[in-house]
């Protein structure tokens, strides 16, 4: 990304977003974003898989697997290399029905910093121009929700406003995290949580996080909790049902295969836990938000 892309964009989340349309994108090697001018929405993007090479308004970005980008209205996009594998995306078109306006980081860390300028824009949904999502199997969880309900019969376009403003919001929360300002985690959280992420498998217990860092287990757990809002036993639950969530709606993998791969000893377990902590079982979470909503080919993002 160049230096001067350091673009912010404030969305006035009091009402909800109009939502206008989304999918899946999927291009082969060689794929290349053509000219192309946005309208008066907005399009947020999402990387799933390989390298898209995309300049918005003379500022060129890189979206690959973990990134968003945010094309601003009016924008001109276009690719200025091609892509050298496979690549996949999600995107999804929507329009703040409240006031939005572009800052820079230098001003959004000046209101970060100053409570009378916070309490302005606390209501905002604050999106970069590119960022690398932290949470990103929660937020990519989120994405597939989204564009499985955008789908379904809805009598009402509120349902899909609703649905893409708390996607946009949860990336907006991951990314003020990120910065440090509003949440100022204890960095020993920090580094747990990565831990835990970095090992993270079927035998991994609150024992053998509290001796990896020599801590009480009962402190250890206090310290996450108040942090996190999770224990610890909790938090690696938490990780392992997202990614059952993410496999759920990416394939068709049986229920055991799954189990397996979400670091949980036995399906039987897993489907009584699952059903605890999400309300429905996986087969149901599956069936009710596994649509297929693939867009291959030319699209709005050929033209």
């Amino acid at each position: 990304m160049d230096t001067d892309s350091n673009n912010i964009y404030l969305l006035n989340s009091d009402r909800p977003f109009h939502y206008f349309v989304s999918g899946k994108y999927i291009a082969k090697a060689g794929w290349k974003h053509e000219r192309s001018m946005l309208s008066e929405n907005y399009e947020l993007v999402i990387g799933i898989k390989g390298k898209a090479f995309i300049t918005i308004n003379g500022n060129d970005h890189i979206l690959q697997k973990g990134t968003c980008l945010l094309f601003p209205q009016n924008a001109s996009v276009e690719g200025y290399k091609k892509s050298d594998t496979d690549i996949e995306f999600y995107w999804f078109h929507f329009f703040p029905k409240d006031e939005h306006k572009k800052i820079t980081v230098e001003e959004l860390d000046d209101s970060l910093g100053d409570s009378n300028k916070l309490s302005k824009i606390i209501n905002y949904a604050i999106l970069p121009e590119e960022y690398s999502i932290e949470e990103f199997d929660k937020i990519l969880t989120s994405a597939n929700e989204t564009l499985a309900l955008s789908q379904e019969l809805n009598y009402t376009d509120a349902i899909m406003s609703y649905a893409v403003t708390k996607l946009v919001l949860q990336i907006s929360n991951d990314y003020i995290n990120s910065l440090h300002k509003l949440v100022a985690e204890n960095p020993k959280a920090h580094m747990i949580k990565d831990w835990i992420k970095a090992n993270l498998n079927s035998n991994l217990s609150v024992k053998d996080v509290a001796a990896n860092f020599d801590f009480n287990y009962r402190y250890l757990s206090r310290l996450l909790k108040a942090e996190t809002g999770f224990t610890v036993e909790n938090y690696i639950l938490f990780l392992k049902i997202n990614i059952a969530k993410r496999l759920l709606l990416e394939s068709n993998l049986p229920l055991k295969v799954i189990s397996d791969r979400a670091y949980f000893n036995d399906e039987k377990y897993f489907l009584r836990l699952f059903k605890k902590k999400v309300g429905i079982t996986p087969t149901s979470y599956r069936k009710n938000f596994m649509k297929e909503f693939l867009i291959n080919g030319k699209t709005d993002k050929d033209n």
